[in-house]
């Protein structure tokens, strides 16, 4: 989708781009070629030159994989059509914390995602690890990761190295008309989780923390499973929101393969899950 692509270029918008689509001209290589002869795309002369560098920019940033360029100046509702493309070196995040300030609270469980299975960082164990590990990516795919995790994670860890790129499925997923939390979104889709894991919820991982710091390894467990569950749905959620998106285009662009929602063999404990939800002390249940 990526050379197909021409909102990221200065002073190119979705009317331009979709007069171009309809001119015939439908991927970088293509108005390249136009630019340097006779039949030239719909630009004035003032932006010629700059649109043709910055297509040279973006044919040579995709060849070498800079996720960078296409960050800086892709819009974020738009940034979904980096997917494919960079598929390969995603990796998917979400985080748990004490809160929801990024001054005031702590992250207790950072989960990721990528194409070797899914991995977990426990405050107090090896959250320290994180830094060394994350900078290796290319594409960052989160839930309102923008306003959330990112914050959190920066506050956290000074001088972060993120991934180049970073696709917020939260923008994409909303122009496609879907809002609300991200379990709320996997309903609307169908893509509904396993049995008691669909009752907790942000403020229910706040208590299973704090049930876990008074001794109690099963909340952890639970914890766990409940972040690294919001973080393989985001592969599928990526997968199902880029084939929507291509739909609505007026251009024929190959879907991307959605695979099956990955499987995770981890325990958890429903007693606990149903205690918390109903405000009981597990430890009279």
């Amino acid at each position: 989708m990526l050379r197909h692509t021409f909102i990221h270029v200065p002073g190119v918008g979705r009317v331009t781009e979709e007069r171009l689509w309809g001119s015939g001209i439908r991927s970088w290589e293509e108005c390249l070629s136009a630019l340097g002869g006779t039949g030239r795309p719909p630009f004035s002369p003032r932006v010629l030159k700059v649109v043709e560098s910055h297509l040279e920019n973006s044919c040579r940033s995709l060849s070498r994989g800079d996720t960078a360029f296409f960050e800086e100046w892709i819009p974020s509702r738009e940034k979904w059509r980096m997917y494919p493309d960079f598929a390969n070196g995603a990796v998917f995040l979400d985080i748990e914390t004490t809160g929801i300030s990024s001054w005031w609270n702590d992250i207790t469980v950072i989960g990721i995602y990528d194409s070797l299975g899914p991995k977990v960082f426990v405050k107090g164990k090896d959250l320290g690890d994180f830094p060394a590990v994350i900078k290796d990516y290319s594409l960052l795919i989160t839930y309102n990761g923008r306003q959330f995790d990112v914050p959190f994670l920066k506050a956290k860890f000074p001088g972060l190295k993120l991934p180049g790129a970073h696709l917020d499925l939260r923008f994409p997923l909303r122009r496609l008309g879907l809002s609300g939390g991200l379990k709320d979104i996997e309903r609307q889709l169908g893509m509904e989780r396993e049995g008691p894991l669909r009752e907790v919820d942000g403020y229910m991982a706040v208590r299973l923390w704090q049930e876990y710091m008074r001794g109690n390894k099963a909340a952890l467990e639970t914890l766990i499973r409940y972040n690294l569950e919001d973080v393989v749905g985001l592969k599928s959620l990526a997968e199902r929101a880029y084939n929507m998106a291509i739909k609505g285009l007026p251009i024929s662009v190959p879907p991307t393969h959605e695979g099956e929602r990955p499987r995770l063999d981890l325990p958890y404990d429903p007693e606990l899950i149903a205690c918390l939800k109903h405000n009981l002390n597990y430890a009279s249940f």
